[in-house]
């Protein structure tokens, strides 16, 4: 084989490589990023896809219970109007309380009684004294 037909080849199966590569890391599943509003105001078209829900935690919603061998935590996210109940079994971050700004990610699934919830496998939380703390420096130092 002539070496131009030798580099060619090796060209071929490196590039074949990279791009199978790339292809199977592209197949894991996409959750799609979402407000508490944008996913309510049309919930059938998200059952049973990944999302992330972004919203504030509802004032006196957070139930935290033990359920077989875990801790089992609902509350309900709202934003603008809209609310959603969400349910995790997932570690829950320090900064999670009441009012926090929460994105809980998880599927959306349609109960027996036609309600729509969140099914949480992991949550993050932000501490809103914190940013409006520096909010506030960066306001007073302008």
């Amino acid at each position: 084989m002539s070496r131009s037909i030798k580099i060619v080849l090796t060209v071929v199966l490196v590039a074949g490589g990279v791009g199978y590569l790339m292809a199977s890391s592209l197949e894991g599943e996409v959750a799609y990023y979402k407000h508490v509003e944008e996913v309510m105001a049309a919930p059938a078209k998200w059952v049973d896809k990944p999302l992330q829900v972004h919203g504030f935690v509802e004032a006196g919603s957070i139930d935290k219970r033990i359920e077989g061998h875990q801790q089992t935590t609902r509350f309900v996210l709202e934003s603008k109007g809209a609310r959603i109940a969400v349910t995790t079994t997932a570690p829950i971050p320090d900064t999670f309380k009441d009012a926090a700004e929460v994105v809980a990610k998880g599927r959306l699934d349609r109960a027996e009684d036609g309600s729509y919830r969140l099914v949480a496998d992991e949550l993050s939380a932000k501490c809103p004294s914190k940013y409006e703390e520096n909010r506030r420096k960066s306001l007073a130092g302008s």
